[in-house]
């Protein structure tokens, strides 16, 4: 397992009744790339032209072609890439993401998309042989400048268009560094999901109504599974979490 130091991943959410709903059936929102909130996500550039050349050997097939011996000869044919890049942005566009973060504690985070704290943080462990420490779903995200880049030739071969889209998937601006984003990524997006690791506790924002405390707790039912309400540090831009 990659990053073992991260023992949990956690999920900002409002409390709100599709996700009321899916906490009921112990599920998740896989989203397609086409939902999120930035229109850069999973963008890449081409560096090349969309043609590739493709060598026939075949002494038979190039007789047959071209009606006379050509047992030594070598034919390049120029084959168009472009059909092949469509099929794969539409592959790509299907996938279906789940955007966890690093921390629980992250003051924008709570803002942006848990309801401005009035909303809930859940955390799930990374275990062995759980979804979040399998290498291939589940990776840190990578910030950068720059879009990725992708040979042409790379969509002619599966490993390597299979590598281009993780890559692609697992790259976003460095303006999102502050997330500390990690994301679990499954074949079809839009649609509901079983948990990828064990929920081990549920953060509640600094402006939860009570009422929505005693709904989640409900909904979860279970021992297994801690509840915390933030409170903010008197001294300092931050927040500490207490059992209740």
């Amino acid at each position: 397992m990659k990053n073992p130091e991260i023992k949990s991943l956690f999920k900002y959410s409002p409390i709100e009744k599709n996700q009321l709903n899916a906490l009921a059936e112990c599920k998740l929102w896989y989203s397609k790339a086409a939902r999120f909130n930035d229109p850069f996500d999973t963008r890449f550039y081409i560096d090349g032209r969309l043609h590739a050349y493709s060598n026939e050997f075949d002494p038979v097939k190039l007789t047959k072609a071209f009606g006379k011996q050509m047992s030594d000869s070598i034919v390049s044919t120029k084959i168009s890439l472009k059909g092949h890049l469509d099929t794969f942005k539409r592959e790509i566009e299907e996938l279906g993401i789940l955007s966890l973060a690093a921390s629980n504690k992250n003051l924008l985070m709570w803002s942006h998309y848990a309801a401005e704290h009035s909303g809930m943080c859940l955390e799930f462990s990374r275990e062995d042989n759980n979804q979040l420490t399998n290498d291939k779903e589940t990776q840190p995200v990578f910030y950068s400048d720059n879009h990725p880049r992708l040979n042409p030739k790379s969509l002619l071969d599966k490993d390597k268009r299979l590598s281009s889209k993780r890559r692609i998937l697992y790259t976003k601006s460095r303006h999102w560094e502050y997330e500390q984003e990690w994301r679990h990524i499954v074949e079809t997006g839009d649609d509901l999901y079983p948990w990828p690791g064990k929920l081990k506790a549920v953060y509640f924002g600094c402006k939860v109504n009570p009422q929505d405390i005693k709904l989640v707790k409900k909904v979860i039912n279970s021992q297994n599974v801690k509840f915390y309400k933030a409170e903010l540090n008197t001294a300092t831009f931050g927040m500490t979490f207490n059992n209740i």
